[in-house]
């Protein structure tokens, strides 16, 4: 009964936070405008499905932006969770498949965010150079490198397409753990508790080169951070990021 009710709420979440999102871009562009609609989206699909959202940062990442955030990723709800709670603007490297949903691809495609055609290499080295101008440009992106769900705490191999996005970008790698929301939703056999998803971020690192090797490295090191982090989790400091005041309070303590 909770997940037919949490994917009742997902639904009405997309289309009214969708739209609203197109509506408001349209009539009145600003800064922030698609982080806004994305944590409200995210907000009142948790709510009422009794999910709620902690981020431990360990640093101040505003001060990172543009830059690229690569996580982990176990399920449905990491990309909602994250919304809430990354305290900055940022779009998502997004599947091309995504672009013919209803709404949703609309919504992504009028956000920072860019869609990637992974069946056609050609296409999508394209779309990654794209990718990187958009980064240049000052909008952060955020990249799920295993490329699939875990629906569990392994980490699967980084992909190399988000590392190469970073150094060509010439921008910071920031890692991003989602610890537990595999406890709690499973999109697989229809399971939703009430809970906290916990999300680590912060230990940057930029990527000194292009070549290969540096490539390979930095793939290599998020992966090491964000797998060090699900085994021995550090919630040095912790902060509820269910609004905006959240994010504030980092800031200022920094």
């Amino acid at each position: 009964m909770r997940y037919a009710f949490t994917m009742f709420c997902a639904l009405f979440s997309t289309l009214v936070c969708g739209v609203g999102y197109m509506v408001s871009e349209r009539m009145k562009p600003r800064s922030g405008m698609f982080r806004r609609w994305g944590s409200r989206w995210g907000r009142w699909l948790f709510v009422p499905a009794g999910l709620r959202v902690d981020a431990t940062l360990s640093e101040d990442v505003s001060r990172l932006t543009p830059c690229v955030f690569v996580s982990n990723h176990q399920n449905a709800v990491d990309i909602p969770a994250l919304l809430m709670a990354l305290p900055v603007e940022f779009g998502f490297v997004a599947k091309a498949s995504l672009s013919k949903v209803p709404v949703l691809g609309h919504a992504i495609a009028a956000s920072p965010s860019v869609f990637v055609e992974r069946r056609d290499p050609r296409l999508s080295h394209a779309s990654m150079q794209t990718a990187a101008q958009t980064i240049r440009a000052g909008s952060s992106v955020l990249v799920f490198p295993e490329g699939e769900r875990s629906y569990s705490t392994e980490v699967k191999s980084f992909k190399r397409s988000a590392f190469t996005l970073a150094a060509e970008a010439g921008v910071p790698v920031v890692p991003v753990t989602i610890h537990n929301a595999h406890e709690l939703f499973d999109e697989r056999f229809r399971v939703c508790r009430s809970g906290t998803v916990r999300i680590t971020a912060g230990d940057s690192f930029r990527i000194p080169g292009t070549s290969r090797s540096d490539i390979n490295d930095a793939a290599s090191k998020a992966r090491e951070i964000i797998v060090d982090r699900l085994e021995a989790p550090d919630a040095s400091r912790h902060i509820a990021v269910e609004s905006p005041v959240a994010a504030r309070a980092l800031k200022s303590s920094q």
